[in-house]
C-alpha cells in the first residue's frame, strides 16, 4: 500500500500588495507532493517563485506576502490556515530552513554556541549543560572539525562553506521532518559545494528526512535530487523525475534552462546559450502560457490558452526510483507532468538545442600586465594568515585568465591587490611594462583607471541612492575622461554597450534585475575605458540563463575592445568556456597554469585533479555517481 505523502501543497497562490496597491501574483496554482526521505529540487529563474513557495509553506512571507489560495498540507494539517501557535510548533520543530546567505542568517555578535542554544532552548526544553552537549553533537554532525572549540567562535572566524555548515546544525536542532534549503550552495566553491551535498545526502539516508532544494545549479540537481519541480511566472510548468526531466524535457522552458547550462566537457570558446527576452511582469494578468512571449515553438493558441499540469508520455518502463538518496519515492517515478499545450500532445521529447556555437576570440597580444612573486598577509592579535605566497601571472591584451580555487585560495585577495585595493607585502606588479607594485598619489590614480574591477554582488557594489546615470557617470568624473557637457551622451553609450536602455538612466539599482544590475557594475567598470578588468565571481549568484547572457557580454566587449579580463569564479565549466588560461590557487599560491581545455582534460596537481572530480555536471542521473562517492 502506497503511504501518504508527508507534505502535499495544492493550487497554492501567493499575493504582494504593491506600493501603488495593486496586486503582485508571484505564485500562482503550484501543487506538489513530498515523501518521507525524499529530496525535491525547485529550479527557475530569479523571480520565478522559487523561495516565495518556500517561505509560503511556513507563512514566513515578507512585507505585504500573504497566501490567497490552495492548501498546505503537513501530515494531513494545512499550515495555510493554522493558528501562530500551531506555526510555532512546526517552524524548526518539524519543517527547519537553511537559507541562501550565512553571514545574512547569523547574528555577527553571538558566538555559533550561542546560536544553537537558542534554537535548542526554543524546541528542546533542556537544560544548559544538555543543550551545549547537543550542540557539540551537531556541529560533529554536520562536518565541523573541534566542535567543543568552535561553539566559542563568532561567524566571521569560520570559512563560506563552514557558516552553512552550522545553518544545517541549527536546522537539524529540532529534528525536523522537511529541510528546506534555499540556495545552500550557490557562492561555495566546487569542493565545499561537494561536502554539503554530501552532508545532505547521508543526512536524508540516515534520518528519513525529506530535502527540498531550491537551486539554479542543474549539476547540483542531476546530482543529489529525486525528483525536479521547474517554476516559471510564479507556475510550475514541469515536475518529474530527475533523470527524466533532464534528459527528456518536456516544457521549452526547461529544455531552454538545460541549454544554458555550461558544461565541463565544453572546450574553451564554446559560447553560453541563453532564453531570448526577460520573465513575465507578475503584476500583470496573464493570458495563457507565461512562457509563450519567449518560447521559440509557441502557437496563435500558447498566447490565450492558460496550460495545466498535464501527464505526458514518461520514460517507457525505463524507471528510475529514489537513485539520488537511496531512500526511494515509494511510487511509480517514470511519469512526468508538464505545462504545456504542446508536450501533451508530443509523443517524443523537445529536440536538443544546437549545438553551442564557438566564440570567434583573437589570439592574445603583447603582455599588460604582470606579477612577480606578490605576497599578502593579514595579521590580527590572535594570529596572522598568508593570504598570497609568493603568486606570478601574466596576462596579454585580449586575453582571458580564469582563476579558480577554494573558498579561502587568496583568489579574491590577488584580485584587490591587482587592482590596488589592497597594497602587497611584497613582491612587483608591472602595468605596460612599469613598475606600480607601490605608486604615488598621481600614479595610483593613473592605474585605477586602467584597471578595473567587477564584483560578486551588484546590489551591494552599486550606490543605492544614486541614479544608474550616475551610478556609471562617476567614474567619467572621478578620472576626468569626458567633459562634462558630453557625460550624458558617454553614459548612454555605455548603458547600449552592455545591453540596457539609456531610458533606464534616471532609475535606481532597486529597480532592476540581478542580471541587470550586474551589466550597470560593468558599464562603470568600462567608463574609463581600462586596459585590464577584473571580474571577482560575477556571475556565481545569477541562474544559468542571466549567467549566460553576462558571460557572453563579456566576451563581446573583450572581443571588441580588445580587453585584459582576469575572471575569477567557483564554477569550473563556466571558466573553462570564458577562459584562454586558468590558474588553479590553493593556499595563497599557484600550483598549476595551463591552457584551459589542457588543464581540464589532463590537469597535473593532484589538487586540481580534486577540484575537477568535485564539479557536479548536469547529467541524467543513471550517470552520476551516488552522492558521496567524490570526496575532495
Amino acid at each position: 500500500m502506497t503511504t501518504p505523502p508527508l507534505l502535499e501543497v495544492q493550487g497554492l497562490d501567493v499575493e504582494f500588495t504593491t506600493p501603488d496597491g495593486g496586486a503582485l501574483h508571484a505564485v500562482r496554482e503550484v501543487s506538489f507532493t513530498l515523501r518521507r526521505g525524499e529530496t525535491l529540487a525547485v529550479v527557475g529563474e530569479s523571480g520565478s517563485g522559487k523561495s516565495t513557495t518556500a517561505l509560503a509553506l511556513l507563512r514566513m512571507l515578507p512585507g505585504t506576502g500573504r497566501i490567497t489560495g490552495g492548501a498546505v498540507r503537513l501530515d494531513g494539517q494545512d499550515l495555510a490556515t493554522a493558528d501562530e501557535p500551531a506555526l510555532r510548533a512546526v517552524r524548526g520543530a518539524r519543517v527547519g530552513m537553511v537559507f541562501q546567505d550565512p553571514m545574512t542568517a547569523l547574528n555577527p555578535v553571538l558566538t555559533v554556541g550561542r546560536h544553537l542554544d537558542e534554537v535548542l532552548r526554543a524546541h528542546g526544553g533542556r537544560d544548559r549543560k544538555a543543550r551545549r552537549t547537543r550542540a557539540v553533537e551537531l556541529l560533529a554532525l554536520v562536518g565541523i572539525p573541534d566542535p567543543e572549540r568552535r561553539l566559542d567562535d563568532h561567524p566571521h572566524q569560520f570559512s563560506g562553506g563552514q557558516r552553512q555548515r552550522v545553518l544545517i546544525a541549527m536546522a537539524l536542532a529540532g529534528e525536523p521532518d522537511i529541510l528546506l534549503a534555499d540556495e545552500p550552495t550557490t557562492a561555495l566553491d566546487a569542493t565545499v559545494q561537494d561536502q554539503i551535498l554530501t552532508l545532505l545526502g547521508d543526512l536524508t539516508r540516515t534520518t528519513g528526512t525529506a530535502l527540498v532544494l531550491i537551486t539554479h545549479n542543474m549539476g547540483v540537481v542531476a546530482r543529489a535530487c529525486d525528483r525536479v519541480l521547474v517554476m516559471y511566472g510564479g507556475t510550475v510548468v514541469e515536475d518529474g523525475p530527475t533523470a527524466e526531466v533532464l534528459s527528456r524535457p518536456r516544457h521549452p522552458y526547461t529544455a531552454g534552462l538545460l541549454a544554458a547550462v555550461p558544461r565541463l566537457s565544453a572546450p574553451s570558446g564554446t559560447r553560453l546559450t541563453g532564453i531570448p527576452g526577460t520573465p513575465p511582469d507578475l503584476s500583470l494578468p496573464l493570458a495563457g502560457c507565461a512562457f509563450a512571449a519567449r518560447c521559440t515553438l509557441a502557437e496563435a493558441r500558447c498566447h490565450t490558452a492558460a496550460p495545466t499540469l498535464t501527464e505526458v508520455a514518461g520514460t517507457g518502463g525505463d524507471t528510475v526510483t529514489g537513485t539520488a538518496t537511496g531512500a526511494g519515492t515509494g511510487t511509480d517515478t517514470g511519469s512526468v507532468r508538464a505545462a504545456c499545450l504542446l508536450a501533451a500532445e508530443r509523443t517524443d521529447p523537445l529536440p536538443p538545442p544546437p549545438p553551442p556555437a564557438r566564440i570567434d576570440r583573437p589570439a592574445p597580444g603583447a603582455v599588460v600586465l604582470r606579477a612577480e612573486g606578490l605576497r599578502k598577509t593579514y595579521k590580527s592579535r590572535r594570529r596572522s594568515f598568508t593570504a598570497l605566497d609568493h603568486v606570478s601571472l601574466t596576462l596579454a591584451a585580449g586575453e582571458t585568465l580564469g582563476i579558480v580555487g577554494e573558498s579561502g585560495s587568496g583568489k579574491s585577495t590577488l584580485a584587490r591587490v591587482l587592482a590596488h585595493a589592497h597594497p602587497a607585502d611584497g613582491g612587483r606588479i608591472l602595468l605596460d611594462g612599469q613598475d606600480v607594485t607601490r605608486p604615488g598619489r598621481a600614479a595610483l590614480h593613473s592605474v585605477r583607471r586602467r584597471v578595473q574591477m567587477v564584483f560578486q554582488d551588484p546590489y551591494a557594489s552599486l550606490n543605492p541612492r544614486m541614479t544608474v546615470g550616475e551610478i556609471v557617470a562617476e567614474p567619467l568624473r572621478a578620472f576626468g575622461t569626458v567633459a562634462p557637457g558630453e557625460r550624458a551622451e558617454r553614459v548612454a553609450e555605455l548603458l547600449r554597450l552592455v545591453g540596457l536602455d539609456p531610458a533606464a538612466a534616471d532609475r535606481h539599482p532597486r529597480s532592476f534585475s540581478g542580471g541587470q544590475r550586474q551589466r550597470v557594475g560593468i558599464a562603470r567598470a568600462l567608463a574609463p575605458e581600462p586596459a585590464v578588468l577584473i571580474c571577482d565571481e560575477p556571475v556565481s549568484a545569477l541562474d544559468v540563463s542571466v549567467q549566460a547572457q553576462i558571460v557572453g557580454l563579456l566576451t563581446d566587449l573583450q572581443r571588441d575592445l580588445g580587453l585584459a579580463l582576469v575572471f575569477i569564479a567557483h564554477d569550473l565549466a563556466v571558466v573553462r568556456q570564458v577562459s584562454h588560461r586558468i590558474a588553479v590557487m590553493h593556499e595563497g599560491r599557484i600550483v598549476e597554469t595551463a591552457a584551459a581545455d589542457e588543464l581540464c582534460e589532463r590537469p597535473r596537481d593532484p589538487y586540481t585533479r580534486a577540484l575537477l572530480a568535485a564539479a557536479p555536471e548536469p547529467v541524467p542521473v543513471r550517470a552520476r555517481l551516488p552522492v558521496g562517492a567524490v570526496s575532495a
